[in-house]
């Protein structure tokens, strides 16, 4: 696993844990986002969606 995927594990982790651990509504939009944040680094592995060629120059 890279350092990315690591960090969408403890995102997914600590969104899962927040939302059964506070009742409040304010908090739904917090481990949503962390949630799917989490989700989208574990799957795509990295956080740029290009990569630049040199050619381009």
């Amino acid at each position: 696993m890279n350092r990315i995927r690591i960090i969408g594990l403890i995102m997914l982790i600590i969104g899962i844990i927040l939302q059964f651990s506070f009742e409040n509504d304010g908090t739904d939009f917090l481990t949503g986002f962390l949630v799917g944040g989490g989700i989208a680094l574990l799957i795509t592995g990295q956080i740029k969606s290009k990569k630049k060629s040199h050619s381009d120059v």
